[in-house]
Formats: C-alpha cells, structure tokens, sequence
C-alpha cells in the first residue's frame, strides 16, 4: 500500500462517488473502476477506429477522392510557403 497526494478537491470528487456507491466503498475501489472504465472507453474508440478505417480502405473511389484532396491541400501548402 502507498499513499498518493491529491488535490482536496480531486479527493473530495472521489469521496462523493465512494459515498454513492454506499458504505464500505474504498477510494482504491472506485479508483480501480474509474481505469477499468477508462481502459474499456479506450479500447471500445480504439476498435470503431479501427472499424472506420477498414470501411474507408475498403472505398477504393473514396480513398482515391481522398488522396487527391490531400495532394491539392499539399500543393496550395506549399505554394503558400513558397510565396513567403
């Protein structure tokens, strides 16, 4: 066991939701579920990214749209640059 320093007010947030969850909810309880949420939260944007990617590399018209865009906006860009 460690001790961690914390803003009063970061501790008084914890105790808050410790005290919601009801008597004998620890703060390393509710410490322990916030990054479990966290980690889940991180995973579930991590795979719908993943998702949207595999759906967008799949549109070959789209990714070719896409990549001519880019290339226009590298070309004003740098014809900015060069104008400097």
């Amino acid at each position: 066991m460690t001790t961690i320093k914390v803003p009063k007010a970061v501790r008084d947030r914890l105790n808050a939701i410790a005290d919601e969850r009801g008597r004998g909810t620890t703060l390393a309880a509710v410490l322990t579920d916030l990054l479990d949420q966290h980690e889940t939260e991180k995973t579930r944007a991590r795979l719908a990214y993943q998702e949207v990617l595999a759906q967008a590399e799949e549109d070959t018209e789209g990714m070719a749209r896409a990549e001519r865009r880019t290339e226009r906006a590298i070309q004003i860009l740098r014809a900015r640059e060069a104008g400097r």
